[in-house]
């Protein structure tokens, strides 16, 4: 069923579940309350798609006034100027989330997913309180479904289990969930002592979506390896349910960020920038720009080097070029982000030392804090060059936010292979981030690219990412969840490899649970 064509009926209600929450509320000092939104891409994408949408958005309230502006159910709309849909929020203890996020969820399973050479740890503590936490976002779930035919959006690592527990509170849930980050291989998954947990869990879902085919591949080798469960092409058996295992490339709100970089009034941010960070200094024929969560799996240190190797090589440049990096300060109570926040501290004052007249007046203008996505179309506006250079990651929303904030055509994209984007972005400048001298090299030839080139380049950048917007993304998946449950699917033929005892009916007719 595809949504919006005519003569079709709308889209089913919508539950969208994270950890992570799409607004805060906070106190002011006066002690009256202020509403932000989340920072992140993933966030801002998943607000555009439930403001399109409406339903519930299920999240962790985590915020110092959350609870103080919630109703008797826990509820409050959202957006607050402008209410599309509510925000259900729950309650976790401070222990609670130090071993269900900071312990399992980050110092376990993220390391684990990525190639950033960081020890995964696992701690059987950690473990039950991620047990217990996934268990209580499927109660609040089950509260919110009031007929049974909701769509359920799970997101990321975070609630691995969820849908298993969402199951048995409600049966004929539909669930699907996508998995934000990549997905070790086979061999790789072996560390953790829960990894069959986890593959159930997982399997509870009626959709499992990845980023990458990469990650699908690395799925569906796990599930043969660990569970050995009957497969077939992109079709998992589990009891006498079929599992659709399938990939679709997250993008961005591309229409809301081209009514922004279209919108007047932008200009007057721009020239605070240029101000507050010395932009509109004369003598400055580029700028660049690199936007983070001081985050060890997105290669700040790497980008760093690559400039200082740059403005070692061309020391002409050092007076013409500034790059604006954006780092948003992320996990810091985990030990081995508190120790990236204090290296790339370092760092950015020695290479302004070397190259510049001081830490505070060198080519690598530092802004460690969190910015709206109106201020970071500012500042992609301002820029002659992004450089996103992850050593591994499952998409990067901050590529394809800067392809989609350029409509004048202008600016280069200088971008990590390890990033799941570069799979899409062909047209940007690649690169490998452990290459010190090929990632210089790149930012030199995005310095020094002549605006016709960067213009074709962007202007297929640009039609890449309009084609691919965030709402493509949800359509594939809900779509997918939808038809697995339609009163006239039926699985036809079972694999003739499936294991002794199993079910074999040569057709399984499946129940419309449609309510």
């Amino acid at each position: 069923m595809a949504y919006g064509i005519k003569g079709t009926p709308p889209p089913r209600p919508l539950i969208v579940v994270s950890n992570r929450e799409p607004y805060h509320h906070t106190r002011r000092d006066d002690g009256s309350i202020d509403v932000t939104t989340a920072t992140g891409g993933v966030a801002v994408a998943l607000d555009a798609l439930m403001r399109q949408r409406s339903g519930t958005w299920v999240a962790h309230g985590s915020a110092d006034a959350d609870l103080a502006v919630v109703d008797q159910h826990d509820r409050v709309a959202v957006p607050p100027d402008s209410p599309a849909y509510l925000l259900r929020r729950l309650w976790i203890t401070a222990d609670e989330e130090r071993r269900y996020y900071r312990g399992f969820a980050n110092e376990g399973l993220w390391p684990l997913c990525h190639l950033a050479h960081v020890r995964p740890v696992f701690r059987a503590d950690d473990w039950a309180a991620y047990r217990t936490v996934n268990a209580r976002f499927a109660d609040a779930v089950a509260t919110e479904m009031k007929t049974g035919a909701e769509l359920v959006f799970i997101q990321d690592y975070h609630l691995a289990l969820m849908a298993a527990s969402l199951r048995a509170r409600r049966p004929l849930a539909r669930t699907a969930i996508f998995w934000h980050i990549p997905w070790p291989h086979a061999d790789s998954l072996r560390i953790c002592p829960w990894r069959r947990e986890i593959l159930r869990g997982l399997l509870a879902n009626d959709v499992v979506a990845f980023q990458l085919d990469r990650d699908r591949r690395n799925f569906l080798q796990s599930v043969r390896d660990e569970l050995r469960a009957p497969i077939d092409g992109d079709r998992v058996f589990v009891g006498h349910r079929e599992v659709r295992v399938m990939t679709s490339a997250i993008g961005v709100d591309v229409a809301h960020i081209q009514q922004m970089a279209a919108d007047p009034d932008l200009a007057a941010e721009s020239s605070r920038f240029c101000r507050e960070l010395g932009l509109d200094d004369p003598a400055l024929t580029a700028i660049g720009i690199g936007v983070d969560r001081l985050d060890y799996t997105k290669g700040i240190a790497e980008r760093l080097d690559a400039i200082d190797a740059l403005l070692t090589r061309r020391p002409d440049l050092r007076s013409h070029l500034a790059f604006v990096q954006v780092g948003v300060p992320s996990r810091s109570t985990i030990a081995a982000y508190s120790q990236v926040e204090r290296d790339i501290d370092a760092r950015v004052a020695w290479l302004n030392v070397k190259h510049g007249a001081g830490p505070d007046r060198g080519p690598v203008r530092y802004r460690k804090s969190a910015l709206t996505l109106r201020e970071l179309t500012a500042l992609y506006r301002l820029a002659d060059f992004a450089v996103v250079s992850p050593l591994h990651d499952g998409m990067n929303l901050v590529a394809k936010e800067f392809v989609a904030a350029r409509t004048d055509d202008g600016g280069v994209l200088v971008l990590s292979e390890m990033a799941g984007a570069a799979e899409e972005l062909k047209d940007a400048l690649l690169f490998n981030p452990y290459d010190a001298d090929g990632f210089a090299r790149a930012i030199e030839q995005a310095i020094l690219m002549p605006s016709g080139e960067r213009a074709i380049r962007m202007r297929s950048l640009r039609r890449t990412v309009t084609g691919r917007d965030v709402f493509r993304w949800a359509e594939d998946i809900l779509n997918s969840l939808d038809r697995s449950h339609g009163p006239a699917h039926r699985l036809e033929v079972l694999p003739s490899r499936l294991p002794a005892g199993y079910l074999r009916p040569a057709v399984i007719a499946r129940r419309d649970v449609r309510g």
